[in-house]
């Protein structure tokens, strides 16, 4: 028995079109229908009074404004994606999530002990020179809680259906080895991350970082046959990365803190790096856990 034998259930509904060439036509569908969505999204932006102060926010992500533009066009990715889903491979959108029930359970599971995992980190002193300041009145970021998890509900789910969802699904359902239909989707993951303008040295690594990610989401996705574990996983990360404590002037507009530098300090941000490394292979151990109980 393979501890992969929970992912059937993702991939049996794949294989009516597991070809090769429905995969190739539903991803150009869905970057069609992406862009579309996308320049109307911003076409809507740009019809606004004051527009070109709302692009430099969604660009630097240092306002609620803009940081809820920003994330709220993750939207267009879920609506492309239904399209291609619905009309290339004729399957249910909510399939992708994986049963239901079991869908729930596990995802609140693991999101629940990662909450705890997360937190125990933060509360971890931190060397003078990097430790975060508040950025925002607690009342008041409480008030902005909903919204942020909303938001990073949306992007998160947005990018396990994508990559984990639906390519991984579609990959397994043609290609037996892992190599393939976790490498590949982990892969794209990661190259889309590489952000060299924002990053500067340190964007290789922070493709590195994704890469590893694309695989934890992978793994658990697969060993649990839902997408429940990997979008928890995924939504406190980016929780703890964009409404706990953010980089400095750099999408820290729901943030609670902020660390005294910015995505420009390469030499910090290096620094940071086998932390974060560590901080997810906990994360993911956890979640292991979490999906044994």
């Amino acid at each position: 028995m393979s501890a992969y034998d929970p992912h059937e259930p993702l991939i049996a509904p794949a294989r009516r079109s597991a070809a090769p060439g429905w995969l190739v036509l539903g991803v150009l569908v869905t970057v069609i229908a992406f862009i579309a969505l996308n320049v109307g999204w911003f076409a809507a932006i740009r019809a606004m009074p004051d527009a070109g102060t709302i692009f430099e926010e969604i660009a630097s992500g240092t306002t609620v404004r803009g940081m809820a533009l920003l994330l709220g066009s993750f939207s267009c990715l879920v609506a492309a994606l239904w399209v291609a889903v619905r009309l290339v491979h004729r399957r249910s959108m909510l399939g992708l999530l994986g049963p239901w029930r079991v869908f729930w359970g596990q995802g609140w599971r693991v999101f629940r002990l990662c909450i705890v995992l997360y937190v125990v980190v933060f509360l971890m002193p931190m060397p003078e020179e990097i430790a975060p300041t508040r950025a925002k009145d607690f009342g008041y970021w409480l008030t902005l809680l909903p919204i942020s998890l909303g938001l990073l509900l949306l992007q998160c789910g947005a990018e396990e259906l994508l990559f984990r969802g639906y390519l991984q699904s579609q990959l397994a359902a043609r290609f037996r080895s892992p190599i393939v239909w976790m490498g590949l989707p982990s892969l794209l993951f990661a190259l889309l991350h590489y952000e060299p303008g924002v990053y500067g040295g340190a964007a290789i690594w922070m493709v590195v970082w994704a890469g590893v990610f694309g695989l934890a989401a992978a793994d658990l996705t697969a060993r649990s046959g839902t997408l429940g574990p990997a979008i928890a996983l995924h939504m406190v990360n980016n929780f703890t990365a964009m409404s706990l404590m953010s980089l400095e002037g750099y999408w820290d507009g729901l943030a609670l803190y902020t660390l005294p530098f910015g995505p420009e300090d390469t030499e910090k941000l290096l620094w940071a790096m086998p932390l974060e490394a560590g901080v997810l292979l906990c994360g993911w151990l956890t979640a292991r856990i979490a999906l044994r109980r």
